[in-house]
């Protein structure tokens, strides 16, 4: 009798060890839209994204290099649509709020902070152009910032930029602060603004700036994506928590958490050397991030293309383990951001010349 129980304990174990994983709970947002870069409003309930793909009205035409990816005149027939929809898939607007890449939102939610080819825009849902212009000609037209970010606190644009004798934290009515050398082109507030985060895309040296002390701290080299022509069409990333208190980045091989002026640095884990889009959970707990693996590009072979994508979780407390949220993907990510505590949004881009398939997705994290 003991060891028939027995036999049927051990049974029920390896049948519950051996059992295969659950497939994971992904979802793709939307079957018509070609479309990457989703960022949610501040309560999770709408999601903006740029529509992309071959076929830009006003374009050049031409291809541009062979890798439009790497620059040339083909970027100017690439589509780069401004849309909304619900949180769950549902398209909020039909027809394109404006023909440029997409920043972010206001903090109020209220707008969307737009730009391309050195104009940008405030828009909202609606389709109402509230605020335009244009960044203006520097001596430097190499490293002539195209990025726009927004500041509430003064109602205003801010862009980076990079020119000789000097570089500076930009406003159409004058300069915020001035830098140390060359910035980057990203720029990104803390939510409660205090703090201007700067930096390279994809990687270079994060720098904050601290408008309550009027100071600069260098926290490092950081990847934000392992592939070097990630900023091409203009991907968002965001490592600020909620609370500013604290950034989220990966550097080499390590996931870390710092406080703004450096002081204060953990490193939560080692996650590779390839991986990328660190970003805090709304609430802090924890932080999201992807893994790729690079393989020749299927139209060059030449060139390497960064897929086998798996996003993962991990918590912010010390000798926290991560854990994968989806399965192993062939296509990139370029954006990750969290919908809320509870859910992810994602893009995935295909191995396909002029971006011609990439989706928005979402997936959820178990606590």
């Amino acid at each position: 009798m003991k060891r028939t129980i027995f036999t049927l304990c051990f049974a029920s174990l390896a049948l519950f060890f051996n059992t295969p994983r659950q497939p994971f709970n992904e979802a793709l947002l939307s079957e018509s839209e070609n479309a990457y870069n989703p960022i949610p409003n501040p309560d999770g309930s709408l999601i903006a994204y740029v529509r992309t793909g071959w076929g830009r009205a006003g374009g050049s035409g031409g291809f541009g290099r062979s890798n439009i990816r790497s620059g040339g005149s083909g970027r100017s027939n690439l589509r780069s649509e401004v849309m909304v929809m619900n949180a769950d898939g549902t398209l909020l607007t039909r027809e394109p709020l404006v023909d440029a890449f997409l920043s972010g939102w206001t903090p109020d939610g209220k707008y969307l902070i737009c730009y391309r080819d050195y104009r940008y825009f405030l828009v909202s849902v609606d389709g109402e152009i509230v605020t335009r212009g244009q960044i203006p000609d520097t001596a430097d037209p190499i490293n002539r910032s195209e990025r726009v970010s927004y500041l509430s606190s003064i109602d205003s644009p801010i862009w980076i930029q990079n020119d000789s004798p000097e570089t500076v934290i930009q406003t159409p009515r004058g300069k915020i602060v001035r830098g140390r050398a060359y910035l980057g082109e990203l720029i990104i507030p803390s939510p409660d603004e205090r703090y201007i985060a700067v930096t390279g895309a994809p990687n270079g040296l994060l720098r904050v700036y601290d408008r309550l002390d009027n100071s600069w701290s260098d926290l490092g080299t950081i990847t934000i994506h392992p592939y070097s022509e990630w900023d091409y069409i203009k991907p968002s990333w965001n490592p600020w928590f909620s609370d500013s208190s604290r950034l989220a980045f990966i550097s080499g091989s390590s996931l870390i958490i710092s406080s703004p002026d450096g002081r204060e640095k953990q490193i939560v884990a080692d996650v590779g050397a390839k991986a990328g889009l660190a970003v805090p959970s709304p609430d802090g707990e924890l932080i999201a991030y992807a893994t790729f693996e690079d393989r020749p590009m299927n139209f060059r072979q030449d060139l390497k293309f960064w897929g086998g994508s798996t996003l993962w979780v991990i918590s912010t407390f010390h000798g926290a383990k991560a854990y994968p949220v989806t399965g192993k993907h062939q296509d990139t990510t370029y954006c990750l951001r969290w919908l809320d505590n509870k859910q992810l949004v994602f893009d995935r881009i295909a191995d396909e010349q002029f971006y011609r398939r990439a989706g928005l997705w979402k997936a959820p994290v178990s606590r």
